[in-house]
C-alpha cells in the first residue's frame, strides 16, 4: 500500500469515527471532557470536531472562550467560535465576556478583543472597547483606543 493509499484510509477511518461521536448521546459529555483533560491531542480533536460540527458550540462556550485567552489554543478557540457564529451564539459570547472583563488584565482584553474581531462580534467588541477606553489601567485603555482606531467603521456606536 502506498503512502498515499494509507493516508486515504486513515482519513476515511477518522471520517468514520467523527460520524459515530457526532450521532452519540453522550457526545457533550466526551467533548467537554476532551476540552477540560490535560491532554492536547484530546484538546485538539475537540477542537477540530467541534470547527467540524459547530453545533454544539453553544453548550461549550464558556470552556472555549476561556481557551482563547489561552496563548497556545487562541486561535483554535477563534476558529471553533467563529464556525458557530450566529445570533445565539453572540447573546451568549456577549454575556461571557462582559463577565470576564472584570477581573481583565490587559493582555486578557486584547485576546479577546482579537476574538472578537476575529467572529465578527461587533456589538460585544463596542462594548469591550468602551469598558478598555474607560479603564484607569493605561495598558487596557491602550487596547480600546486600537481596537477602536482599528475597526472604527464596524463597531456600532
Amino acid at each position: 500500500m502506498s503512502k498515499w493509499e494509507e493516508l486515504l484510509a486513515a482519513e476515511r477511518e477518522v471520517a468514520r469515527c467523527r460520524a459515530e461521536v457526532y450521532q452519540s448521546s453522550s457526545r457533550i459529555e466526551m467533548l467537554t471532557s476532551a476540552l477540560r483533560g490535560s491532554s492536547s491531542w484530546d484538546r485538539s480533536a475537540a477542537m477540530t470536531f467541534l470547527r467540524l460540527f459547530p453545533g454544539d458550540v453553544l453548550k461549550l462556550l464558556e470552556e472555549l472562550v476561556e481557551y482563547s485567552l489561552s496563548q497556545g489554543w487562541a486561535a483554535d478557540a477563534r476558529e471553533v467560535i467563529r464556525a458557530a457564529r450566529n445570533d445565539g451564539i453572540l447573546g451568549k459570547l456577549n454575556e461571557i465576556v462582559l463577565d470576564l472583563l472584570a477581573e481583565a488584565d490587559s493582555d486578557d482584553y486584547l485576546r479577546l478583543a482579537d476574538m472578537l474581531a476575529y467572529v465578527g462580534a461587533w456589538e460585544t467588541l463596542s462594548k469591550l472597547v468602551d469598558r478598555a477606553c474607560s479603564s484607569n489601567d493605561p495598558e487596557i485603555r491602550e487596547v480600546g483606543q486600537d481596537f477602536r482606531e482599528s475597526y472604527v467603521g464596524m463597531l456600532p456606536t
